[in-house]
């Protein structure tokens, strides 16, 4: 299930954390429109789950989100450590 606007998708590079904010801040781009900045503070997360405000299927959308983010993040260092480790093996050749 995407949890992306239809047509919109999220830009590939990484999601910025403000830890004094507490918030993710990314873009989103559709073709023929300008990208659009989103930015998802915890705090009205923690209290719309707190409060009830927030369905289920809302919920899982949200936790969703968050694990394709830390899966982004993790595919992204991991691109970094193979491109390091090629770049270092053929230095050695």
């Amino acid at each position: 299930m995407s949890v992306e606007p239809e047509g919109w998708h999220m830009e590939a590079s990484p999601p910025s954390w403000d830890p004094e904010a507490k918030t993710f801040s990314f873009f989103l781009h559709k073709p023929g429109h300008e990208r659009v900045l989103c930015i998802l503070a915890v705090a009205a997360l923690e209290n719309a789950v707190h409060s009830g405000d927030l369905s289920e299927p809302a919920l899982a959308r949200i936790f969703d989100a968050h694990r394709q983010l830390i899966e982004l993040r993790a595919a992204q260092k991991l691109k970094r450590w193979t491109a390091r480790i090629r770049w270092l093996r053929a230095g050695r050749r």
